[in-house]
């Protein structure tokens, strides 16, 4: 099957789940606010800045924006954020004594489990109509989906043509 010529319903359906997908985003940064009193003075691109920290250990600046996909520019900004919290940790980098390493500091590492168990604590309670089932099979499909499109379209068409 091409990709770029879809039958009436598939293309309909690929149209109703990019408009849930911009409504998806929205409600995530519309309710940013309400997941709960251990965010205070993190935003979710802090957080996020921290589970690359916590996941992958230290890091160059420029590596921490490679993994988010943004501008070293956006990272420099948050990590300045994050350093006067006292959340990460700037040194040297020992394989090239001229680049900055990050680390996630432990009182990074406790607001990043105190944060993370408070937005799950909260998105469990929106999703209590749900059973196990429903959150299993949610989860692998949004992990697939975010998987698909951090990927170049080039290599899309190229796994659907294999």
């Amino acid at each position: 099957m091409s990709t770029t010529t879809l039958e009436p319903q598939r293309t309909q359906a690929v149209q109703d789940l990019f408009e849930v997908l911009i409504r998806f985003s929205r409600s995530l940064r519309a309710r940013g606010a309400d997941w709960g009193q251990a965010v205070r003075d993190l935003t979710r691109a802090d957080i996020v800045t921290l589970g690359v920290l916590e996941t992958r250990g230290s890091l160059r600046p420029s590596r921490i924006a490679a993994s988010l996909a943004v501008d070293p520019s956006v990272v420099s900004r948050q990590l300045a954020g994050l350093d006067r919290l006292g959340l990460i940790a700037r040194g040297t980098d020992p394989d090239d004594g001229r680049a900055e390493l990050i680390t996630i500091t432990p009182e990074g590492r406790e607001r990043l489990v105190e944060v993370r168990t408070a937005m799950c604590q909260s998105l469990a309670e929106r999703l209590d109509h749900w059973g196990l089932e429903d959150i299993t099979t949610a989860t692998a499909m949004v992990d697939d989906l975010a998987d698909r499109l951090h990927q170049p379209v080039t290599a899309t068409r190229k796994e659907a043509h294999v």
